[in-house]
């Protein structure tokens, strides 16, 4: 223990600066968190929705949706999410999933969900992941 302590005090500069860079991660991590939605990776995804019933949102317009979509998934835009959010109010005691082209719009949309009490996860990357990872799509 004095070892640390003598070498603290004969480095100063380097203890100042590990302590400004623990400083910032932490604050990293708390925007974060703050952001709102955890982010999953396809397949933490598919552990989710196998084993706890979550339900899939995807964010995209209509058209985006009927050219390929996660099975199971319930279109609703993000424009509309405000309007016709009473569409996934069923849905309240299951976590949910948001899905987007690349995981931008969900990040945004998660804040609002979280507001209203919803369980929310984001799919990192959204559908371009998913196809990435080779998981299932279906048309329509």
């Amino acid at each position: 223990m004095q070892d640390i302590i003598g070498f603290m005090q004969q480095h100063e500069t380097l203890t100042i600066a590990l302590a400004i860079v623990l400083v910032l991660l932490l604050i990293l991590e708390l925007i974060k968190q703050k952001r709102g939605g955890n982010r999953l990776t396809p397949a933490a995804a598919t552990r989710l929705i196998n084993h706890e019933n979550a339900t899939i949102i995807d964010l995209r317009n209509t058209d985006a949706y009927a050219a390929g979509h996660i099975l199971g998934a319930i279109s609703l835009p993000i424009q509309e999410l405000e309007s016709k959010g009473k569409k996934i109010e069923k849905f309240k005691s299951n976590p949910i999933i948001l899905v987007c082209a690349t995981g931008s719009d969900s990040q945004r949309a998660s804040i609002t969900l979280m507001k209203k009490g919803f369980k929310v996860y984001v799919l990192g990357g959204g559908l371009r992941a998913w196809r990435d990872a080779e998981m299932p799509i279906t048309k329509g």
